[in-house]
């Protein structure tokens, strides 16, 4: 099997002065206007949503485990059921 030989990567092109002048000098964006009395309640109304979303999927982890849980509980039993079966 021909294998084709591996060629080096010629080394990256540097970027043309201007350009990188360009990159440097650009804009900073504006300062954000204060906040308002509607910007720190929709905050605390978002903080509150999360709040309430991360204690709800919390409780979900935590019915799964205890479903996962009670599912092989089931099948031990019903292992040991047709265990008993299989004595009579």
């Amino acid at each position: 099997m021909d294998v084709p030989a591996i060629r080096p990567q010629p080394p990256p092109v540097p970027r043309p002065a201007s350009r990188a002048a360009a990159a440097s000098t650009a804009k900073r964006p504006a300062r954000a206007a204060p906040a308002t009395p509607g910007d720190v309640e929709a905050l605390a109304r978002q903080s509150a949503f999360d709040a309430v979303a991360a204690a709800q999927a919390e409780q979900q982890r935590e019915w799964n485990v205890l479903r996962d849980l009670a599912m092989q509980q089931v099948k031990r039993d019903d292992q040991v059921v047709g265990d008993w079966v299989k004595l009579i």
